[in-house]
């Protein structure tokens, strides 16, 4: 059987008549606040150092590099929000994916072990400063040898 979805919202007065959704708006914050910590944060990364920011009177896209940083946290403040938000609207479908109340067992464990040991993973290699997280913070002197 082939499933046919529909637009919602296929006109302008369906538009206006839709329902607010607090799940879209969650999913949305979500995004933009990630998008926005992936922006601040590359620029952040190829900033020169704050001493030497502020001594050359360094900008990007108008603004300096302590204005950046301050956006960079209320994003991941918006992020950390925003995706409580998200884990509250959608909490029985994440509790199904953990959880299967049939079985009483927990499911998709292989799944939850690799999101948990590529975390611990993470975690380990930056802490220790071991490659590849070593080495983005070569590559992030290089630039700021080669540039600044």
């Amino acid at each position: 059987m082939v499933t046919v979805h529909t637009d919602p919202c296929p006109t302008p007065a369906a538009r206006a008549a839709a329902r607010f959704s607090v799940r879209a708006a969650a999913v949305f914050l979500v995004g933009l606040a990630f998008l926005g910590m992936v922006v601040s944060g590359a620029v952040i990364y190829i900033a020169p150092a704050g001493r030497l920011a502020n001594a050359l009177d360094w900008s990007a896209l108008g603004l300096a590099r302590a204005q950046w940083e301050q956006l960079h946290l209320t994003m991941a403040v918006v992020f950390l929000g925003a995706g409580l938000w998200h884990i509250a609207l959608h909490w029985p479908v994440l509790r199904n994916l953990l959880w299967s109340a049939a079985a009483k067992s927990l499911c998709h464990r292989r799944e939850l072990a690799l999101a948990v040991g590529l975390t611990a993973c993470a975690v380990s290699v930056a802490v220790l400063n071991l490659p590849p997280a070593s080495w983005l913070e070569a590559a992030q002197a290089a630039f700021r040898h080669a540039a600044w």
